[in-house]
């Protein structure tokens, strides 16, 4: 214990006599420590940490034989030592039924968890568990099986398709062909499934919440019912379905499914154009968090990092909006934010925070822009997290860089130490599989200038040994074997040992910069109440002005409040707080301006997936328009925020399918609770017409056996 106690002040006086390659005002990078503050995290070797981070004595020592895995020869001792603790603990995550543990206090294997760890790091390093904990998140339908979320799983939840990406990255690294013959039917299935269910019918996005973050309450405004996070079109999400929809398209191919992956293809290209459309935001720089609000969708502005990094890798972004978000998206000190500015009232665990693996997928689009400062600001906090905690932890208090405080954490996390990876194989030499060929694109900071050398780095029938040496994002040299290569890439029908040598020009294409940002919130939501044709609200702490949206287009920017509402303004009502910043708020409750409504009650009917189709005739409609659909409803079979019993039924007008209708969870046993689906837009001629909800196929939910709900009402309004 003294031994630790009287490191530091040696290290420290050693600091005092070299500069380091990296700093920000709240920590320091040296080849073999980190400093931030007063306390010290060193690497002893390449298979020892000590941190005293808070007076603490924290220690990793490699306790796994890593002598089959891939090595790092680097001259930065504390990069080699983190990039040997994600190894030995990417060891430890392995359970003894095959599948990888999700960390050290979260057993199972969970569909998001394990697939984005794949894309980053398990593909390569640990292809036979990825595989085995993808196989065994396959529902007996034949389906992907969606992690638990907003009122019970998919498709409130609805980003299980990034375990199609994650399935064909393993391809992609193995070439094993039983592997795609057995994926290929899932992936297509699940996809013909979400192309039924999520497509929104008026902009063309994908319904469901935001990838990742699936704690509500941390994301979305506290009026915002799990029927509206469902109806909530989010970036992440849909980048998430649009990259699946490429790799679906790529499997067809190769077994010659030309039809679906011709659907695929054109469902794709549909989806990035509608992404590009309906988020971006010049004025910022960067795509909206997502778009939500019952009967007109307003723009919620957050910057949501996990999105737009996919965006970037997957090429949703063309390159120019690309290089423009890699200089805009907000970063803070200790890394990337999962979403910025924050929600004031919300403690630290999306909200108020860093996640390693979300600032590795930010590290990697920095380095496809070739955006130097932005990958030096990502590895920084990446190292810094790994050495000051000698673990791979899951999450951090975005201002303190500390894990105390969130509100869940573990060690030993699957996708931070799959991050921590993928900044060696990723970023540092530039990996990126293809469906026949590895590619190599190195990007490498001019202050982590090195000879790199990878040993026994395993792809399909090859060992290579790769050096990659200088700095840069340009390749002035590649050889294979000692023999000059025109393309920089390895065949994936190579076998054998082979040296890859890999020189960068020590240079960068492009001087970029990144957005430093300090710790901002926002202004608390606005609570409104209309009232004889007034619309006011209470003061909001903060708020030096209040803008007033209708149907998603500012009409009145005040600093009273209330406002008289005039009888031009139709459709919703929403009031954003600003404060002197120019930080927005979420928009308020939509208050829904209506012309007329058709309102049918009936006894409440219970209706289960072996229920007879639904039906109400004679609904007489008194004109011509735009009318919104909604069910008063109740859904006792969960609570809000987990399990996977959200009902689903198939809406028909007039014997047409119009759309789907979705019945979320609202609570254990809650069946007196009633709520109101998400309202669904269809045009309707005057006089009668004939509703009815079906239970099809595709409506199958999460649970299978469970998918029930009561209702009461019908409701038309316009």
């Amino acid at each position: 214990m003294k031994k630790y106690i009287l490191l530091p002040l040696i290290l420290i006086s050693a600091c005092q006599s070299k500069r380091p390659i990296y700093e920000t005002s709240s920590y320091e990078l040296y080849p073999d420590m980190i400093v931030q503050g007063e306390y010290i995290g060193v690497a002893e070797t390449p298979y020892r940490i000590v941190s005293d981070l808070y007076g603490d004595t924290l220690v990793w020592e490699c306790r796994n034989d890593l002598s089959s895995m891939p090595s790092l020869e680097t001259p930065f001792l504390l990069e080699e030592a983190v990039y040997n603790m994600a190894l030995d603990e990417s060891i430890n995550a392995v359970e003894p039924d095959g599948t990888l543990r999700t960390g050290l206090f979260w057993g199972g294997v969970w569909t998001r968890d394990v697939s984005y760890s794949t894309i980053l790091g398990m593909a390569y390093i640990q292809p036979r568990a990825a595989m085995t904990s993808l196989l065994c998140k396959i529902g007996r339908n034949g389906q992907i099986i969606q992690d638990t979320g907003t009122g019970g799983a998919w498709p409130c939840s609805s980003d299980r398709e990034v375990w199609t990406v994650a399935a064909w990255e393993l391809y992609k690294v193995t070439g094993d062909e039983e592997w795609l013959r057995t994926v290929y039917p899932v992936a297509k299935k699940s996809l013909e499934v979400d192309m039924k269910t999520l497509y929104d019918p008026v902009t063309g996005l994908v319904r469901g919440e935001s990838s990742f973050i699936d704690w509500r309450e941390q994301s979305y405004p506290r009026w915002m019912e799990p029927a509206d996070i469902y109806d909530s079109k989010c970036l992440g999400t849909n980048v998430v379905h649009y990259a699946a929809l490429v790799s679906a398209a790529e499997m067809a191919s190769l077994l010659e499914d030309h039809e679906f992956a011709g659907i695929c293809t054109d469902t794709a290209a549909e989806l990035r154009k509608a992404i590009n459309e309906w988020l971006w935001m010049p004025e910022y720089g960067y795509y909206a968090q997502f778009i939500a609000g019952r009967e007109d969708d307003m723009l919620f502005t957050r910057s949501e990092t996990l999105g737009q990094a996919l965006s970037v890798i997957f090429g949703v972004a063309d390159a120019q909006r690309a290089d423009v978000m890699s200089q805009n998206v907000p970063v803070v000190d200790y890394g990337t934010p999962v979403f910025w500015p924050w929600i004031p009232d919300i403690p630290p665990y999306h909200n108020k925070a860093i996640w390693p693996f979300v600032q590795a997928y930010w590290m990697i689009a920095s380095a496809r822009t070739g955006n130097e400062e932005g990958v030096m600001h990502s590895i920084g906090s990446m190292i810094r997290a790994s050495a000051m905690y000698a673990t791979n932890k899951e999450n951090f208090v975005a201002d303190s860089g500390d894990w105390r405080g969130t509100q869940i954490n573990s060690s030993n996390m699957l996708w931070s130490l799959s991050g921590t990876l993928s900044m060696t194989f990723r970023v540092l030499a530039g990996m990126d599989f293809g469906a026949d060929v590895l590619n190599f694109s190195p990007v490498v900071p001019k202050a982590f200038d090195a000879v790199r050398k990878i040993g026994n780095f395993r792809y399909r029938n090859a060992i290579l040994d790769i050096e990659v040496s200088g700095y840069g994002d340009q390749i002035s040299g590649f050889e294979i074997d000692g023999v000059p290569q025109d393309g920089h890439y390895v065949s994936g029908a190579l076998e054998g040992r082979h040296d890859v040598k890999i020189v960068l020009s020590n240079s960068f294409r492009k001087k970029m910069k990144v957005n430093l940002q300090s710790g901002v919130c926002t202004p608390m939501t606005p609570e409104t109440e209309l009232n004889a044709g007034v619309l006011s609200w209470k003061a909001v702490e903060g708020a030096s002005e209040y803008e007033v949206y209708v149907s998603n287009v500012k009409v009145d920017q005040t600093t009273e409040l209330s406002v008289v509402v005039p009888d031009s303004w139709r459709g919703t009502i929403c009031v954003v707080a600003k404060n002197a910043d120019g930080q927005h708020s979420f928009p308020s409750e939509p208050v829904f301006m209506v012309d007329d409504t058709v309102c049918k009650q009936f006894d409440p009917v219970m209706l289960k997936r072996e229920s007879e189709e639904f039906m109400i005739e004679d609904i007489d409609v008194p004109e011509d328009g735009l009318w919104y659909l909604e069910w008063v409803y109740a859904n006792g079979n969960g609570d809000i925020t987990t399990d996977r019993k959200c009902a689903i039924r198939t809406l028909y007008i007039d014997g047409e399918r119009v759309d789907i209708c979705v019945f979320p969870q609202r609570g254990v046993d809650n069946w007196q609770e009633w709520g109101v689906t998400s309202p669904v837009a269809v045009r309707l001629g005057k006089g009668r017409h004939t509703v009815s909800l079906r239970f099809e196929p595709e409506n199958d939910n999460m649970h299978i056996d469970t998918n029930e709900f009561m209702i009461r009402e019908l409701h038309l309004a316009k």
